[in-house]
């Protein structure tokens, strides 16, 4: 019988199995390329995401720990605690500060400031007068540049006498979670990580000629060394060390 030629004859068993195993192996070659573009995408983000994160937490840490004891501070001891893997200090870190517009006079409450933010409530404040300084609390927030104060000041103060926040600044290495250490920034008992998967953290104390410090006040230099090792989301790690030395101004 022969078959009508308005009709050709379709594709052969074999044939249609042989495109279709054609189909699979440019299908499964596309996937396979995806993959490895996709795997090498998130590793190069990963990459940018941790060098952007340890930057930002390094400049952070250097930029505090240079104010520590300066402004109304001078004259206090700049590190409250100088551990190997922790340090502390008193800094205004937000450059809350202002000066007295009228004179304040001993046993008042309160004081009255030019300027009128960043004046919070539970946060320290150093007066400063030329018969020294005094530490008080502010008992209210303020938007008006009064600043309730949670007891009375002790001595006279003329009008342009420095005022500003001090805030009780930390730095240290946690170890909570066994998988990812973390270095924390803690500002006025609020703590935050400031750089994740940290393996290695420290602080060293030197003199002007580079020896370890026995004293505070022989301090001349700080020397920063922190190690991260985080997922690069194939498999791997990548791994960041950053040294770095610097000044205290008060120091």
């Amino acid at each position: 019988m022969e078959s009508d030629p308005t009709f050709p004859p379709g594709f052969s068993l074999a044939e249609a199995m042989m495109a279709t195993t054609l189909g699979a192996l440019v299908l499964g070659g596309a996937l396979d390329m995806f993959a490895s573009h996709h795997r090498l995408y998130r590793g190069q983000q990963t990459l940018a995401e941790l060098q952007q994160e340890l930057r930002g937490g390094i400049h952070v840490l250097v930029s505090e720990l240079r104010l520590a004891g300066t402004g109304t501070l001078v004259g206090r001891p700049p590190l409250a605690v100088m551990g190997g893997e922790e340090v502390a200090f008193d800094a205004n870190v937000n450059d809350v500060r202002g000066v007295l517009a009228t004179a304040a006079v001993a046993g008042q409450d309160w004081m009255q400031v030019g300027s009128r933010t960043g004046w919070t409530k539970g946060k320290r404040i150093v007066v400063c007068g030329l018969a020294g300084c005094e530490e008080h609390v502010l008992a209210r927030d303020s938007s008006t540049g009064t600043l309730r104060l949670t007891d009375r000041l002790r001595r006279d103060f003329p009008p342009g006498s420095p005022v500003e926040i001090v805030n009780q600044v930390r730095y240290y290495l946690s170890r909570r979670d066994p998988g990812n250490a973390k270095l924390m920034r803690e500002v006025d008992a609020g703590a935050n990580p400031l750089v994740e998967y940290v393996e290695g953290f420290s602080f060293s104390y030197l003199t002007a000629d580079g020896r370890p410090a026995g004293r505070a006040d022989e301090i001349t230099l700080i020397r920063l060394h922190l190690e991260t090792s985080h997922p690069d989301g194939r498999g791997g790690r990548i791994c960041r060390t950053h040294v770095q030395e610097l000044g205290v101004r008060a120091l």
